[in-house]
């Protein structure tokens, strides 16, 4: 493991590949050969018949999957059709394309393996150490490189752009160029504005929320100026609760976009004064006789415990979504996650351990109607689409709002407080829609006839109820049954009068036909949205008001709620990771005078 480590950056070292003269045949055969990637050895067969080249296929690589795959794909017929491994770099991958071309030259010209030279770190004194290689990590990476800061990147997993790489890609930006080819007029007043209408005057830090209001615009362009895709480059008013101003982008492909225009802009810097190591995961903080953190102590691929040091360090280590164990500490009684595993809370730990202030730790965005079909594995999960006609009914057997008018606060507000977060989605089938899904399995919508089916295996789980009475619908999903039966009669009345108590006047069918249906659900979360206390200057506040000298903090721990206030806006998590990583390295970067 550590000799893959070792190997990952030899790829910045100039490639030796002597100019191929068009040979007129070469010698028939299957032969192998390997070379230097992004992220390790790329190995390649390569075949020769009747003197030509007829094939090279890549059979061994560890290439982060989307920025490197258009060089995987074309590369090696690129080489066939020119009958020779010099041929163009794939533009955004030219690491791995060069990898593949030394790798073919090596197969046919016999002249070893030169990926097996060591790499090491290209200097002497770290500026910055970058925990975490997801959006705000490879931001705060490009971004001090470019200042001429040397810069070591860890990360834990084997390739970088965490959470960004299953992302949708919404991004939020103020006052930019591509709001200005819009003819969009946007103002820091304004996105300030968006935060106490949206997330509410008091429930968030205004200074920082002030800051990003003034800086993330000229983030947004320095991503733009990158290359970042971002498709058709209109701006729209959020996916949320609509914004004041159009200030949302959206990358093309989702945030994968913006994780290859970061990793290309890092590329320029790799085995000059910036390197990455992966499979390396980072155990704690270190800091000296003052409380300054002054480094960290990891365990490196191979197994062995290596300790680095910098004058400043930047946790972009994400929230805790994956962690099950503090969203119960901090928010919920019964939670699913889409959230990466490796999202862990490990940066929350590490400050807590030296004396950091937290805020808003006890809200988190939710969202509505998870299944939990494996008790195991709370990634593991079914959903029901909760507009879809039924009604929502908490433990204690009452009705909680107007389910088919329910925005995205609703939902979510619904089931965040839900007494035990737990939340009967009730119905009959003549009250849904047959037109729209029901479950995320598939059943009804999809495949109709898969209904009965799916519902026999969570009524085999204990998840679901059914029966022929609402009496015996509350017995069997252990609801009060006169609270229940209240709920009930008074949406029936509500269906007869065309007054329903809730004000709901889509799909207001009675339930009165049976079979009646109970499935119980539970919210699931994305992304975590409280976070640790900084300045302007991403420094982490202690709970006294002083500074942790050396931490610096960017992405996701900086936390939604502490800069938009209580409620999701649009844009605000890649925000977070764009802004406060950008803004880091220029901070550390004016410090140290570079």
């Amino acid at each position: 493991m550590r000799k893959i480590l070792s190997l990952m950056m030899a790829l910045v070292m100039a490639l030796s590949l002597s100019p191929m003269a068009m040979a007129e045949s070469f010698t028939d055969g299957t032969y192998t050969g390997s070379g230097k990637g992004m992220m390790g050895n790329i190995e390649v067969s390569v075949t020769v018949e009747g003197g030509k080249i007829t094939a090279v296929e890549v059979t061994s690589q560890s290439e982060t999957a989307g920025i490197s795959d258009p060089a995987l794909e074309t590369i090696p017929q690129a080489i066939v059709d020119a009958q020779s491994w010099e041929v163009d770099a794939v533009a955004g991958a030219t690491f791995t394309s060069n990898g593949i071309m030394e790798a073919v030259k090596n197969a046919i010209t016999g002249e070893g393996d030169t990926a097996e030279e060591p790499a090491e770190i290209p200097f002497e004194q770290t500026d910055i150490i970058v925990i975490g290689a997801g959006m705000a990590g490879m931001t705060t990476a490009a971004r001090a490189a470019e200042l001429g800061l040397n810069v070591l990147v860890l990360e834990q997993t084997g390739s970088v752009g965490g959470s960004a790489m299953v992302a949708g890609g919404t991004l939020l930006g103020c006052g930019t160029k591509m709001q200005e080819e819009a003819g969009i007029e946007d103002s820091p007043e304004l996105c300030f504005a968006d935060f106490v209408r949206l997330g509410g005057a008091g429930t968030f830090n205004e200074e920082i929320a002030r800051e990003f209001s003034e800086i993330s615009g000229e983030a947004v362009d320095w991503l733009d100026d990158l290359g970042a895709d971002f498709g058709d480059r209109e701006p729209y008013f959020g996916v949320y609760q609509p914004l004041n101003v159009a200030r949302n982008y959206s990358g093309n492909g989702g945030a994968s976009a913006f994780i290859t225009a970061l990793s290309n802009e890092l590329d320029n810097y790799i085995g000059k004064n910036a390197y990455i190591a992966l499979n390396t995961r980072v155990e704690g903080l270190l800091t000296d006789e003052n409380g300054a953190v002054v480094g960290v102590k990891a365990t490196a691929a191979d197994g062995s415990e290596v300790e680095y040091y910098a004058p400043a360090t930047a946790i972009c280590t994400g929230g805790y979504g994956g962690s099950e164990e503090l969203l119960k500490q901090y928010n919920f009684d019964n939670i699913l996650s889409t959230s990466p595993s490796f999202v862990t809370g490990d940066g929350y730990r590490w400050l807590e351990e030296l004396g950091a202030a937290f805020t808003n730790m006890d809200f988190c965005t939710a969202y509505a109607g998870g299944i939990r079909t494996n008790p195991d594995n709370f990634f593991d999960f079914n959903y029901f689409d909760v507009t879809n006609g039924c009604l929502w009914v908490d433990v204690n057997g009452n009705r909680m709002a107007n389910e088919t008018g329910a925005d995205s606060k609703v939902k979510s507000d619904s089931w965040s407080y839900a007494d035990q977060n737990l939340v009967y989605t009730v119905f009959s089938k003549e009250m849904l829609n047959p037109e729209a899904g029901v479950f995320s399995g598939g059943a009804w919508g999809s495949v109709p006839e898969d209904f009965d089916t799916f519902m026999a295996q969570l009524i085999e789980q204990g998840l679901a109820f059914q029966a022929d009475t609402i009496e015996e619908l509350a017995e069997k999903a252990g609801l009060p049954v006169d609270a229940f039966t209240a709920t009930i009669t008074a949406y029936n009345e509500g269906c007869a009068t065309g007054n329903d108590p809730f004000g709901r006047t889509e799909q207001l069918v009675p339930m009165e036909n049976g079979p009646f249906y109970a499935v119980q659900t539970m919210p699931y979360v994305m992304i975590t949205s409280g976070g640790s206390m900084m300045n302007v200057d991403c420094q982490v506040v202690r709970t006294d008001g002083s500074i942790i000298e050396g931490a610096y903090i960017a992405g996701e721990i900086v936390g939604m709620a502490n800069v938009g206030g209580l409620n999701s806006i649009g844009g605000m998590g890649h925000g977070n990771c764009l802004t406060w990583g950008k803004h880091v390295a220029e901070v550390v970067a004016e410090k140290l005078g570079k």
